[in-house]
């Protein structure tokens, strides 16, 4: 067997150029042709691999180096015919011809499997097609992304504007919390949004109405139907009704649920239901009144003018005789009087309505109560107030003013009665309404508060809570009349049960003014 020394020995061998009689024109032309054809292959691997290290994202890139190392070898063969026209080294020319036979078996080896991958690899045209989809694709998802967000502002802009007051609540482990609520949440309870965000009802409300609302989310969960109802609470101005509806809101991918919520105050429309029912109720009373006080003014009228007379034909000794002429004539006065109020309750209001500082009235009514409760010892009050332009007849206003302090002052006196170390005070304010564009009149006292009996009755007339033949129950009935009269209303409220400042309050809200309203 031949030594590899032996193979490549060149003792014995004559240069390929031997074979060609060193004809010029023939070894010139195998020359330049394998010289030409070697650098051209040479340079094919450099494009390759150039093309490999920049495209990182070619589908076969083992492909285009062993393309490479495949060409090289080619090129390299073509070198060696050149070097053996003068060289006779065969043995290193046929090694490099085994080393491209090589290269060249394994590359067409790892060809056939790759075949049908190539196969399967798109044309231009279909990557043109699918371009172009995906240009339509990208193009449809782009408006829709456009509407969405379209969409999605005009419900911001709805959840923001909405009158309503809007919420999403959350259910926790720690219970319910606000997650987001609009402007008119925060406006309507007087709440910065950053403050109620992550809190939970007992932030807004009392400890049992917070709880009356937690067992409505409770139940509005448990049965995923939406909620619907109306709630009352006690407010500065009189109770206050709302109006809620809940919705359950689909869970979210991490098992949160929500709740979506309105809260409408809804106490103006259900005050205008309740007037216009007290309305027909208080016309139906006052046609009554008004028959009454007619029929009984006469009899009344002639019962004291005979009285007067007999009276007046009586000796000055007669004592007995002439006293009971005098109590008769007395309680026929305090009828007279009695039938006048009815009239009053029964007449419509005044025409000519004017606009007039409301403060003017209630200064002159506190100034009247004053020079007349001198000997009372009760402390009358008046905070410093704005004026307040309203439109009415100053008269009738100052008259509802003194039919509130005097049931104020009658209610102080009976509180001394029961209790003498009590204190007696009556506290008169004008200020701004809760709502905007009004005033509201406010009397409070000491006088231990209306009785739950005839709570419900208060300002219905002959209504009283004095004793028998003290009083009439027609004060207040009056005083809500003139205030229905000048487009308002009288709302009461008792305050500090079971405190030494035990008492009521009654606030005759106004509307203010056109011009001082806007």
């Amino acid at each position: 067997m031949p030594s590899l020394a032996a193979l490549f020995d060149t003792e014995a061998l004559a240069p390929h150029g031997v074979c060609l009689l060193w004809r010029p024109e023939l070894l010139w032309l195998h020359v330049a042709s394998d010289a030409v054809t070697g650098l051209a292959y040479w340079s094919i691997p450099v494009v390759l691999l150039v093309i490999a290290m920049r495209r990182r994202d070619l589908v076969f890139p083992w492909a285009f180096e062993l393309f490479a190392l495949f060409i090289l070898a080619c090129g390299a063969t073509h070198f060696m015919s050149i070097w053996t026209l003068w060289n006779p080294d065969y043995g290193l020319q046929g090694a490099v011809k085994g080393v491209t036979a090589v290269v060249s078996l394994v590359t067409a080896i790892a060809l056939w499997p790759l075949l049908p991958r190539v196969l399967a690899l798109p044309s231009p045209a279909d990557m043109a097609d699918a371009n172009a989809r995906l240009t339509r694709e990208v193009a449809e998802r782009r408006e829709a992304e456009q509407r969405a967000r379209s969409s999605e502002a005009r419900l911001a802009g709805f959840f923001t504007h909405q009158a309503d007051a809007l919420f999403v609540v959350g259910a926790g482990p720690a219970g319910f919390a606000f997650e987001t609520v609009n402007p008119a949440f925060c406006r309507m309870f007087a709440i910065d949004h950053e403050r109620i965000l992550g809190a939970g009802p007992d932030r807004l409300l009392a400890p049992e109405a917070a709880a009356d609302l937690e067992r409505e989310f409770t139940a509005c969960l448990a049965t995923g139907q939406p909620r619907n109802w109306e709630s009352t609470t006690a407010g500065p101005e009189g109770m206050r009704h709302w109006h809620t509806v809940l919705v359950p809101l689909p869970a979210d991918p991490d098992g949160m649920v929500r709740l979506l919520g309105s809260l409408r105050d809804v106490t103006e429309l259900r005050r205008l239901q309740l007037d216009l029912v007290e309305t027909a109720r208080r016309a139906t009373i006052g046609a009554m009144c008004a028959g009454v006080a007619h029929e009984m003014s006469q009899p009344v009228n002639i019962i004291g003018l005979w009285a007067d007379r007999a009276r007046g034909t009586l000796d000055a000794g007669m004592v007995g005789p002439r006293r009971a002429l005098e109590v008769v004539l007395d309680q026929t006065r305090r009828l007279g009087a009695l039938l006048e109020r009815m009239r009053d309750l029964a007449r419509d209001p005044t025409p000519g309505a004017e606009s007039f500082d409301a403060t003017a009235a209630v200064d002159a009514a506190v100034e009247v109560a004053r020079r007349a409760w001198t000997l009372d010892r009760i402390e009358v009050t008046l905070d410093p107030h704005a004026e307040a332009p309203v439109r009415g007849r100053p008269a009738q206003l100052e008259q509802a003013v003194l039919h509130l302090l005097e049931n104020a002052r009658d209610a102080v006196l009976q509180r001394r009665q029961r209790e003498p170390a009590a204190p007696a005070r009556i506290a008169v304010s004008v200020a701004a309404g809760s709502q905007p564009g009004s005033v509201t009149i406010a009397v409070r006292d000491t006088g231990g508060g209306v009785p739950a009996a005839i709570a419900g009755r208060m300002l219905e007339p002959f209504v009283t809570s004095k004793d028998p033949g003290q009083g009439t129950g027609l004060g207040l009935p009056l005083a809500v009349g003139i205030a229905r009269g000048m487009g308002g209303r009288l709302a009461w409220a008792n305050t500090a049960d079971d405190g030494p400042e035990a008492g009521a309050v009654f606030r005759l809200i106004l509307p203010l003014a056109a011009g001082e309203a806007a």
